[in-house]
């Protein structure tokens, strides 16, 4: 008998999978009527255990499937350790299960774009090779195990990473690790031990920070990929000159570092030596990725209206992709241009941290969400900050303190859903209430 612990878009395709092959299953989940699981009414009831996490059910289990939402010290998992009951996350039954060439990407901030560019991009160089993007950017890796593909490029969160042991691959990409979910992994130090261990069972790694540290037996198979692409920086800059804004370069030489470790896995040539001979294929990425389209809510400019200019970063949910987006507003627009509109479930990350070099582009901040007075407290000390109700309000009063020229940006550096589902309803919330819908 197989546990289902966490029922929600990955528990659910937990479920499918476990129906193919045939395999008998529980379901638990601490909520009543958890979501996704009015798709599947027919299941006895006989197989559902919810409202409680109740430990006493795994003399029966054999194996856990635990969905990412879960935390790791849950009293199931726990107890299940101390038995020696197995437990697995999707990606590891995908990494084992699946014949298709393994990528797997993770980071704070950037992996979404880098997944959809770096698969646009191998889509266009391997014309003949299907290639799927998936795991925390959308599908779960389990609904499309059963499809035809030969590459697949995956979308690896921390809260997958916490869980997972064994995750072979043949190229893994850890792009950076900054402040993020302190509220469930505790500290930093923790967050960044769990997200290298995306690192530790590839043929190739590719980091985008030198603090980044693999552990010792597959230390010489990581390259950093800022290292990498040094050799061709002044070629790559000259040829996105205005095409692309300026932090999205740090995802390009991602994508380039990705297609180009697969080149070397193909012919089994060193990469260095791949940068210096490899210029047709060089460009080839640089052309697919001047056809590829910005993600939404990603640092998205919506239009101008009455002068202003309207921004949403919605899926902005931490310190450093807030930084991100000010850097590129103060070389798009200039200094005290910015009306930033901030705020929501800090996940306890520590807005002390931020210097006040990097605010110079502001004119005023807009706090609202649960954490505002918070989050004021610590950046009111460095730039004038107005307390708001929500959206509405924050928007209101970002338009009275502004003038033509001026830009109005989302970028909340925080979790939605202390007001919002998803950071996709709080970014089409901004659109509409900007008159951009």
């Amino acid at each position: 008998m197989h546990l289902i612990l966490g029922f929600g878009a990955t528990g659910g395709s937990f479920l499918r999978y476990l129906r193919r092959k045939g395999i008998p299953f529980l379901i638990m989940d601490s909520r009543i009527e958890p979501p996704g699981l009015l798709e599947f009414k027919e299941i006895d009831k006989k197989k559902l255990c919810l409202g409680r996490f109740d430990t006493s059910i795994l003399k029966k289990v054999k194996k856990i499937l635990v969905s990412p939402g879960i935390e790791f010290e849950n009293e199931v998992l726990v107890q299940a350790r101390r038995v020696g009951i197995e437990i697995l996350t999707d990606i590891e039954i995908f990494l084992e299960e699946s014949k298709s060439t393994k990528v797997l990407v993770s980071g704070t901030n950037g992996k979404t774009s880098v997944v959809s560019m770096a698969g646009h991009v191998l889509s266009k160089i391997y014309r003949d090779k299907k290639i799927i993007c998936c795991g925390n950017i959308g599908r779960p890796v389990l609904d499309v195990l059963s499809e035809e593909h030969s590459l697949s490029v995956i979308e690896v969160s921390s809260f997958h990473l916490e869980h997972s042991n064994n995750l072979l691959s043949e190229v893994a990409v850890l792009l950076n690790v900054d402040q993020d979910h302190l509220d469930r992994h505790h500290s930093i130090k923790n967050y960044r031990s769990i997200k290298e261990k995306i690192l530790y069972g590839c043929n190739i790694g590719l980091k985008g920070d030198n603090s980044i540290r693999p552990n010792t037996h597959n230390k010489n198979k990581i390259f950093n990929f800022l290292d990498l692409l040094d050799p061709i920086k002044k070629e790559i800059d000259q040829s996105l000159e205005n095409k692309w804004p300026y932090h999205e370069k740090l995802n390009i030489k991602a994508v380039l570092s990705i297609v180009l470790a697969l080149q070397a896995t193909k012919r089994k040539e060193r990469l260095n030596d791949l940068v210096k001979t490899e210029s047709d294929l060089i460009k080839k990425c640089l052309d697919s990725l001047h056809s590829f389209k910005r993600l939404e809510h990603r640092f998205e400019v919506l239009g101008v209206r009455n002068g202003l200019t309207y921004i949403n970063d919605s899926k902005s949910t931490n310190i450093s992709s807030l930084l991100t987006a000010l850097n590129s507003t103060e070389k798009l627009y200039g200094k005290n241009k910015t009306l930033l509109i901030c705020g929501g479930d800090s996940k306890g990350q520590d807005f002390s941290r931020i210097e006040p070099s990097s605010l110079e582009s502001i004119k005023k901040v807009f706090i609202f969400g649960k954490d505002k007075e918070e989050i004021s407290k610590e950046m009111n000390k460095k730039v004038e900050c107005i307390i708001s109700e929500d959206l509405q309000d924050a928007l209101n009063k970002s338009r009275s303190f502004s003038s033509k020229g001026d830009v109005v940006l989302l970028s909340p550096s925080c979790s939605s859903t202390d007001m919002f589902s998803d950071y996709k309803d709080r970014g089409n919330k901004f659109r509409e209430l900007s008159g951009f819908s």
